[in-house]
């Protein structure tokens, strides 16, 4: 999905408008506590100027948005009592991707007997160097999910108590055995409270879901809009109250990706984690961002209120539009995230992961984070 570069200079200043973005990003979130943003967010009520989307398009020229999120609403049922809410079936389309890429079809039948290409394999078969996992059980299946969606787009995560798996329609929480506990919840349900925005009947998935281990606290996420090319497109977070992603109760939040350009959808949206001693109150977000199914227009990352949300408390967030001319050759851009071990070193920035495309091709090519 995503270019490879060839450019030094556009990787050089790609590096160094990163380190600008987080640099203030740090600063904005670090102003969260004392509401300066509030304030800064009544003044200016969100939106930019006509000239600033202009100087967006100059590496290390970018300034922040403050984005007012939509909530909090407090969700304070059990999973297990939603009412179910259907969502769209969902259609086939082709991928979002920087450079058009054809579909190959089915790959060409094999020249050599069936037999020779086993006993081969059987040659040379790796030993393997990991034990097997301790435990598998089925996720949710095809029949329970309410759409035929292919991919799925599966992802999910494990934390003391609970595995939770979302996919394109739905989310299901485990107990560590393997043991339904609730679901499968579709986004409609469990979003339809934020009212007056598409997270309450237009959820479209590319889920995303990850747990909190400095807080004990679930976040669960997607995106949702009436149509694309269109012109409303949000992010519908659930940050959960408690430990207990069943029965705990939800707080519920609706971000609409750029109230300046609303026909920008947000794709591919990836979220994380990261503690430096100075962040440590910051979610953070990224999305690609289209403005028809061939027309990629940069990325926008998002620094959210962390210790707001935990809490239940209204908040905005910060953003950046970062444009063609500052992605230089890259496309998508994943923050790292902490999860695990000891944490980032103090006054560490943020890393991002430059995901890359090429324009022939179908490969992808990972380089090195940028700060």
């Amino acid at each position: 999905m995503k270019k490879k570069s060839t450019s030094q200079s556009a990787f050089f200043n790609l590096r160094v408008l990163i380190a600008a973005l987080f640099c203030l990003a740090g600063i904005a979130v670090a102003l969260f506590g004392t509401g300066a943003f509030s304030s800064a967010f009544a003044q200016g009520k969100g939106t930019r100027n006509n000239n600033s989307t202009k100087n967006q398009a100059s590496p290390g020229t970018q300034t922040p948005d403050v984005v007012r999120m939509v909530g909090p609403v407090r969700l304070d049922q059990d999973l297990r009592n939603l009412p179910y809410i259907p969502q769209e079936q969902e259609i086939e389309e082709q991928p979002l991707t920087r450079y058009p890429h054809p579909k190959t079809g089915a790959p060409p039948p094999a020249t050599s007997s069936p037999w020779l290409q086993s006993l081969v394999k059987g040659i040379f078969r790796p030993v393997p160097t990991m034990p097997p996992p301790l435990l598998t059980f089925e996720g949710v299946a095809q029949p329970q999910s309410g759409c035929a969606c292919a991919p799925p787009d599966s992802d999910g995560e494990v934390g003391p108590n609970h595995y939770v798996e979302a996919i394109n329609s739905s989310f299901k929480v485990f107990d560590k055995n393997g043991n339904t506990l609730a679901g499968p919840t579709t986004y409609n349900s469990l979003f339809a409270p934020l009212t007056g925005t598409p997270c309450q009947n237009a959820n479209q998935g590319d889920p995303f879901v990850f747990y909190d281990h400095l807080a004990d606290r679930w976040v669960i996420s997607d995106f949702a809009f009436p149509a694309f090319p269109g012109t409303s497109f949000y992010q519908c977070i659930a940050v959960s109250q408690t430990s207990d992603p069943v029965s705990g109760g939800w707080n519920l939040y609706a971000l609409q990706i750029d109230p300046a350009n609303p026909n920008q959808l947000g794709d591919y949206p990836k979220f994380a984690l990261w503690n430096d001693g100075a962040l440590e109150n910051a979610y953070f977000l990224t999305v690609n961002l289209f403005t028809s199914p061939t027309t990629f227009v940069g990325v926008r990352a998002f620094a959210l209120d962390r210790v707001s949300m935990i809490g239940g408390g209204p908040t905005n967030a910060i953003a950046f539009t970062i444009p063609l001319a500052g992605v230089g050759d890259s496309y998508s851009l994943v923050p790292a995230g902490f999860r695990t071990g000891n944490p980032p070193p103090a006054g560490r920035d943020e890393f991002l992961l430059a995901v890359d495309s090429p324009a022939t091709g179908n490969s992808a090519a990972n380089r090195h984070p940028w700060r």
